[in-house]
């Protein structure tokens, strides 16, 4: 059994503010969750403490039914893959993928066929003879993640393992990843500040907050249904656009008013609103869509391109419409700087958010 609980644990370092403040959380066994947040938020220390680094200032660690809050690393079972990858400089790979097995005290036949059993899954089988400064930064990587395997733990913990890579290695090492961790037989928790590895590869998400879980659950649920402001924008990329919109009554009608002059018929919302005037409208940039404004059932305006930015194959093209600027996320290679563009997208991509409160009222549905 690999589940991991969290039970209330905070943590503190001299000179600073909680890192951790009252996390409660329950990791299910066999799942892929990623703790997602920026740089500085505690990911690492979490990671730590559930590794039996860190010892939590108050709290309790389980493994399954056990506390392990007072139990040793080396007797958790866990294996964990730095950002700093971590290798040793003076050993071969090989050398390096072993040296778990070898604090074991294995047996040498059952350790050079552990060891070339994870180096072919990883394709790293030809660079067992070479020492880590003659390796690029996938495949040291690669190596690093091969000596966490090849131990088979329980939980396998990984602490922002793509940071440090290019562009290009880290595009390959999402998929590479996602097929590795089909095969582990065990709970992995990965820390990243990226909402792109978060989609790619995991099945839960765990949002930190203000040194605590914003909102946790199946990764595709909490990006459709963010509970709040911060967490739409942050688990998205590019971020989400925040339009901030009124209330109009016409009659016995209820509209939403976007931009000041476009409106969008939220009667059969209406009991979600209460005493609400003014909103905050999200927007995801890759909801947006550059002249498609004839399609049926979709909204239209006609912004300014301000610049485009092309990544990889996508372009996100940044828009000025009255005095807003917001994202657009293409899936092609365009430019039409200083151009003016028609620009639409579907009221039900909308998410409606309480000025004051920050927090989700609805995602706007059809009637």
């Amino acid at each position: 059994m690999s589940l991991v609980r969290l039970e209330r644990v905070s943590k503190s370092f001299p000179g600073k503010k909680k890192v951790l403040d009252d996390v409660s959380l329950e990791i299910a066994d066999k799942t892929v969750t990623s703790f997602l947040a920026p740089t500085g938020y505690g990911k690492t220390t979490l990671l730590r403490i559930i590794a039996g680094v860190e010892k939590p200032d108050q709290g309790r660690v389980y493994f399954g039914e056990s506390d392990v809050t007072d139990v040793p690393t080396q007797k958790r079972n866990v294996a964990m893959v730095f950002q700093s990858f971590a290798l040793y400089p003076n050993m071969t790979v090989y050398e390096n993928m072993a040296s778990p097995l070898n604090l074991m005290r294995l047996p040498r036949t059952e350790i050079g066929e552990g060891v070339r059993k994870q180096a072919e899954s990883l394709g790293i089988q030809n660079l067992l003879s070479k020492y880590p400064h003659e390796l690029s930064g996938g495949e040291r990587q690669r190596v690093a993640i091969g000596r966490a395997l090849v131990k088979g733990a329980d939980v396998f913990l990984l602490d922002e393992p793509l940071t440090n890579l290019d562009y290009k290695i880290r595009e390959s090492m999402r998929m590479e990843l996602k097929n590795i961790f089909k095969e582990i037989e065990g709970t992995i928790v990965y820390a990243t500040p990226d909402p792109r590895e978060v989609l790619a590869i995991s099945t839960h998400v765990a949002l930190i907050q203000n040194a605590s879980i914003g909102q946790y659950g199946p990764a595709l649920e909490v990006y459709n249904k963010p509970k709040n402001v911060d967490v739409g924008t942050y688990f998205g990329y590019p971020p989400m656009n925040l339009i901030e919109c009124t209330l109009a009554e016409k009659g016995d009608r209820l509209f939403l008013r976007l931009f000041g002059d476009l409106d969008l018929d939220v009667t059969h919302l209406k009991e979600y609103f209460h005493d609400e005037q003014s909103c905050i409208a999200g927007l995801r940039p890759n909801d947006l869509r550059l002249e498609n404004g004839a399609a049926s059932g979709m909204l239209s305006f006609s912004p300014r391109v301000l610049l485009s930015e092309v990544i990889g194959s996508e372009t996100i093209v940044y828009l000025q419409y009255r005095d807003k600027e917001l994202q657009m996320l293409v899936p092609n290679i365009i430019g039409r700087e200083g151009e003016t563009v028609l620009v639409s997208f579907k009221p039900e991509n909308l998410y409606i958010f309480g000025k004051k409160s920050k927090k989700l009222i609805t995602k706007f549905t059809k009637h």
